[in-house]
């Protein structure tokens, strides 16, 4: 199979390997926390550590398989035109500020070394973030930056409203307007009546006199920087459709029959 393909294929691997691990564990979470004795109640999120950093090297190493098979494709069309060695090493998919710069410093080049098809299919694919595909920007800036920082998955706690709290816990304060939930230690505090020691005994209530509760509300998990309001493992599928789509619009660009 073609270079470029192959990563892609790795990167469809690593997606499926973050979609398991979030069927097993959760990166995040809401929960209900009761002091017992004091009566106490409040609600807040709550983070895997673990889970969520380990979701963010899955994370990585899927964008950095979707720029490496961008410039595996893009090589495979134009190195041979190359005129020196060190040109060749250069050889990387162009992403661009603007439309300007792409049409001055990339495309007058491509239809005598390659062909006019090919520079045609590459400014097709708009890949310059003022106005163009900034879906095929993020693959770029995205990898860029893991390579400097984990890109951390974040929790999208805006779908929860207290209508939803309220059916699971009936006694969360009624009249609250204007507001949301969000990744805080502590969104609402209330108070309720504290359990008798007898209560609590029974309860068999830990030492702390501290329980908590994973509500069962929506905590999408999305990825900062790209589209905030869609699932993690969406944006993701998103870009791996997005890449094949710009590998086969430079091979077709290029004459190339390659699948």
């Amino acid at each position: 199979m073609d270079s470029a393909y192959l990563k892609v294929k790795r990167a469809e691997k690593h997606q499926g390997e973050l979609a398991q691990m979030f069927k097993r564990s959760k990166p995040f979470g809401y929960y209900l926390e009761t002091n017992c004795k004091t009566g106490e109640r409040a609600t807040f999120a709550k983070r895997n550590e673990e889970v969520a950093n380990e979701a963010a090297i899955v994370i990585g190493d899927v964008l950095h398989n979707l720029r490496a098979a961008l410039d595996h494709a893009y090589w495979s069309c134009t190195e041979k035109h190359a005129k020196s060695d060190g040109e060749r090493r250069n050889i990387q998919f162009p992403i661009t500020p603007t439309e300007a710069s792409l049409r001055d410093s990339v495309l007058p080049g491509l239809p005598s070394r390659v062909s006019q098809n090919f520079a045609n299919a590459l400014a097709s694919l708009k890949p310059y973030r003022d106005g163009g595909n900034l879906l095929l920007c993020a693959i770029h800036d995205l990898d860029v930056m893991d390579k400097h920082k984990l890109l951390v998955p974040t929790g999208n706690f805006t779908k929860i409203n207290s209508a939803m709290i309220q059916r699971l816990v009936p006694d969360f304060p009624s009249g609250l307007t204007d507001c949301g939930a969000g990744n805080c230690y502590r969104d609402v505090v209330w108070r309720v009546k504290p359990m008798t020691w007898t209560q609590m005994r029974k309860a068999k209530i830990p030492p702390s006199n501290i329980i908590e509760q994973e509500l069962d509300v929506p905590v999408e998990i999305i990825i900062s920087g790209i589209d905030p309001t869609k699932p993690a493992l969406q944006v993701l599928q998103e870009l791996i459709d997005l890449t094949k789509i710009s590998i086969q619009t430079l091979y077709l660009g290029a004459g190339k029959n390659v699948t």
